[in-house]
């Protein structure tokens, strides 16, 4: 059987620093751009292909908008479709 925990324990917790906080919402961003190219950069691969939520760290309101974003910049030909 374990001890309890003890108040010292919980207190000596660090945040994981895995977690990534969202860009976007750093710079309290409430529209992304989709003639904006080097802001869309960063969230594409080798591809073309938009990186997922969890290796671009960006949270599901601002992905969403990402998206569209691409979708509008390579309808105008802007970004590369995927290969």
């Amino acid at each position: 059987m374990l001890p309890p925990r003890t108040q010292t324990a919980q207190q000596s917790r660090r945040p994981d620093p895995r977690t990534k906080k969202c860009a976007f919402c750093a710079h309290k961003t409430k529209y992304i751009d989709y003639k904006d190219y080097p802001t869309l950069k960063p969230f594409t691969d080798y591809f073309g292909n938009i990186r997922k939520r969890y290796y671009s760290g960006v949270c599901l309101k601002h992905q969403k908008m990402l998206r569209l974003a691409m979708e509008r910049a390579r309808f105008l030909g802007m970004v590369a479709y995927r290969k």
